[in-house]
């Protein structure tokens, strides 16, 4: 599993990575982890705002920073699928 924070760089960008690897690490998920500010790669996923949570590719949230048990909660559904 591929897991992809993309935004511009911003502070909201960086919070919600590092919420990520929070519950990646709190966890152990065995997921890799990509922080990426290629706007290009944002569009390309069809988001329209950032901060971009994308899972195996497939945005799950944009616009927004959830919180840690809404990022376990959508890493486990993609792990049950």
């Amino acid at each position: 599993m591929k897991i992809k924070v993309l935004g511009s760089g911003c502070a909201t960008c960086k919070k919600l990575y590092q919420s990520v690897q929070s519950v990646v690490e709190k966890n152990n998920f065995e997921v890799d982890i990509e922080y990426s500010t290629d706007i290009d790669e944002i569009v390309k996923l069809g988001a329209m705002s950032s901060p971009v949570l994308a899972i195996d590719n497939e945005v799950i949230v944009s616009g927004k920073v959830p919180t840690e048990k809404e990022i376990e909660t959508y890493i486990l559904e993609k792990i049950n699928l």
